[in-house]
């Protein structure tokens, strides 16, 4: 009730507080943020992280002590919630830039074996160093603008990470403005979106070859995951188990080795008066998560970690 109280006064709490808010217990600066993306319509903002991850810019201790610097006060910081939040302000790219600032301040070259030439003065110096758990959730009820491209920037900085959520995120591609494009299909004669997701996606030959290398390369950087939610990505979950080029598929055995956990619900209600078509599609969805289930198990062959999928249940099922 607290901290409910406390996020529903949040502006004014924000500046009044300022110059305690860095000095909470983790624990509490944690549920602060989680509370912002609960009860607050915009979610968390740059500045909102800044108040909570930063000292006061004004007070000459928090500048000069080095037991004070962001990225010992925040050591303990494991759990970020950004769920509805990336994609409107802040940007990946700007959330990116303020987690992993560059250090402004010239290195000690005598603090290394290189010479000054060749050892960086600017390193990144990450806030929150031992970040495990991240939500970058998208709201299914708002328009986003969200980038794999910077995700896949921003999750080099991210080797650690065990907990990972892309629920509601657009199918992989770095070329999103080709979705508005189209083709003519050689085989159909059909116009189709050169990378839509309608019903004739993929349709030449099923590739899906941008995707799975996409979804590679974040593997390849966040090799550490062991939970996953894409929670609404249903239009693309069939990357997920394809093949492409000369046998490229999603990295379950390497990379993705140590991942148990792969959330896959559709992302919405089925109503009872749904439609036919939309009924079909639902359970689509979920057969392609049990369909995944069985491709990485059998990647797997039982000798990598336990994999489980987990999504919807049809009637009758336990």
């Amino acid at each position: 009730m607290v901290l409910r109280r406390f996020i529903l006064d949040w502006e004014w709490q924000k500046t009044y507080c300022q110059y305690h808010l860095y000095e909470l217990p983790t624990h509490l600066r944690v549920a602060l943020v989680a509370y912002l993306v609960t009860y607050t319509r915009e979610g968390v903002s740059l500045r909102d992280l800044q108040a909570i991850l930063l000292p006061p810019p004004d007070v000459p201790e928090y500048q000069e002590d080095p037991d004070l610097a962001p990225t010992v006060v925040n050591d303990s910081f494991h759990y970020l919630n950004l769920s509805g939040s990336v994609g409107g302000p802040p940007k990946l790219r700007e959330l990116s830039d303020f987690l992993f600032p560059l250090q402004s301040e010239p290195v000690d070259p005598q603090e290394s074996w290189d010479t000054p030439e060749q050892f960086p003065a600017n390193i990144p110096r990450p806030l929150l160093p031992n970040l495990t758990h991240l939500s970058l959730a998208l709201d299914p009820t708002s328009s986003h603008t969200v980038s794999w491209r910077h995700l896949l920037a921003f999750a080099t900085h991210l080797p650690g990470l065990t907990h990972l959520s892309l629920a509601f995120w657009p199918e992989p591609t770095l070329t999103p403005n080709a979705k508005l494009a189209t083709v003519l299909s050689p085989q159909t004669g059909r116009t189709i979106q050169y990378g839509g997701t309608g019903p004739y996606s993929h349709s030449l030959d099923d590739e899906w070859v941008e995707q799975i290398l996409i979804l590679r390369r974040l593997s390849r950087s966040l090799y550490g995951l062991e939970y996953l939610d894409l929670t609404g990505c249903g239009e693309w979950f069939p990357a997920l188990w394809a093949t492409a080029g000369e046998g490229d598929t999603v990295d379950w055995t390497g990379a993705w080795g140590k991942l148990t956990t792969l959330v896959m619900y559709p992302g919405y209600r089925l109503w009872e008066d749904a439609g036919p078509a939309e009924t079909s599609r639902y359970w689509e969805f979920v057969d392609y998560a049990r369909r995944v289930e069985r491709h990485v198990r059998t990647r797997r062959a039982g000798m990598g970690r336990f994999f489980t999928v987990e999504t919807c249940k049809r009637p009758g099922e336990t």
